[in-house]
């Protein structure tokens, strides 16, 4: 192999984006990652509720304030609107930066789903919460 023929075999001068233009996005691994880790957090949260909370006649404690005490009670399903609602923003998410990814808007895409993962960390937290103040 020649010089000429071993640079055209490498272009050093191609574009990040049309050099990646190939890789589909369940395959990139920036992709895999940032849902998996999703995935992980929004399984943890369904976890800690379903473990934790059972079905009872009583009222459970959603949130409580330093200033007024319990804020917010519900009866023992409304727990599982939080996991639900991590789990709709996830599918949001992931469709909106599939769309991104697309049309070649890589960061865009990486930014929507790390997103959700930061929002899905909060909501486990939120449920770690709601357990704590229960039991």
């Amino acid at each position: 192999m020649t010089h000429t023929e071993a640079a055209k075999a490498i272009d050093w001068d191609a574009d990040v984006a049309q050099s990646e233009k190939e890789i589909s996005f369940f395959k990139n691994i920036i992709i895999r990652t940032l849902l998996s880790v999703n995935a992980f957090f929004v399984l943890v949260s369904f976890g800690v509720l379903g473990y934790f909370i059972r079905p009872t006649d009583g009222l459970l404690i959603f949130h409580y304030n330093v200033y007024f005490g319990v804020d917010i009670q519900g009866i023992w399903w409304q727990v599982f609107i939080l996991p639900i609602a991590s789990l709709l923003f996830l599918l949001s998410h992931m469709l909106l930066a599939r769309h991104f990814y697309i049309q070649s808007e890589r960061i865009a895409a990486y930014l929507l789903l790390f997103g959700s993962c930061l929002m899905s960390i909060g909501i486990v937290i939120a449920s770690a919460s709601i357990v704590f103040i229960n039991f």
